[in-house]
């Protein structure tokens, strides 16, 4: 695990698929965004621990500051996004209960959104919002058909304020992984028990394994878990309320 520059020693810390207990989309804006991969020479590459950017450089400065990394400029011709590869993979979190995860399912090409619906009716566009869309009711078939070409991907929206920066306002997680998609209910259950905000933690956990042919293969997969205990400093509670 990378290291925390500032935190406490002493900070607090699948289930079967079901996708009508998945949650509905959030609509807080967010002022940065965090992610698990780059863009390389127009193709993805995994980061060891969280990437995080924002259009304000006051809070890139910020966000250098407490997790380490230093602010640069994206090479997107897009002066005003910044990004700051911070030096830790997990990172506490404050969730406003149930409407801070929401999950999509999204099939997209350059420039077009084929499909966008909340799993059960569409989305988009405006003229089938509503309606029925089809797709198969649990997230093992809704993957098989993804996989065979023939349906979306899963879109996890989560909306958070950090545990350590209240004060910066509400950042977001956008993932494709079917695993953090499956793992959506068990977070939402947790989540309609716990106080709000509830403390969570956003983990880059690094997974490793050998396939049947003797290949190693490994990756980084996003996890977002709710804290048992609710050991917060007061005044981080006060100012993310």
């Amino acid at each position: 695990m990378a290291p925390h520059p500032h935190h406490s020693p002493s900070r607090a810390q699948k289930l079967e698929d079901d996708a009508a207990d998945l949650p509905r989309a959030s609509t807080a804006h967010p002022l940065g965004r965090f992610h698990v991969v780059r863009q390389r020479g127009g193709r993805p590459t995994a980061v060891s621990a969280w990437r995080i950017t924002t259009e304000d450089h006051a809070i890139a400065d910020a966000l250098g500051g407490f997790y380490g990394g230093a602010p640069q400029l994206l090479d997107t011709g897009d002066e005003h996004v910044v990004e700051v590869l911070t030096r830790c993979d997990r990172v506490p979190v404050l969730l406003g209960g149930r409407e801070a995860v929401s999950l999509r399912m999204a099939m997209r090409g350059p420039g077009d959104t084929f499909h966008l619906c909340d799993g059960t009716r569409f989305l988009e566009p405006a003229t089938a919002c509503g309606s029925l869309c089809g797709c198969p009711t649990s997230l093992a078939d809704r993957k098989a058909a993804a996989q065979a070409g023939r349906g979306p991907m899963p879109e996890v929206r989560i909306g958070f304020r950090l545990a350590d920066l209240p004060e910066l306002g509400v950042f977001s997680f956008v993932s494709t992984s079917w695993e953090l998609a499956a793992e959506l209910p068990a977070l939402a259950a947790a989540l309609d028990l716990a106080a709000v905000p509830a403390l969570g933690v956003l983990r880059c956990e690094l997974v490793e394994f050998i396939t049947r042919s003797g290949l190693a293969v490994s990756y980084r997969r996003p996890v977002v878990e709710v804290c048992r205990t609710q050991v917060l400093v007061q005044d981080a509670v006060r100012l993310a309320a």
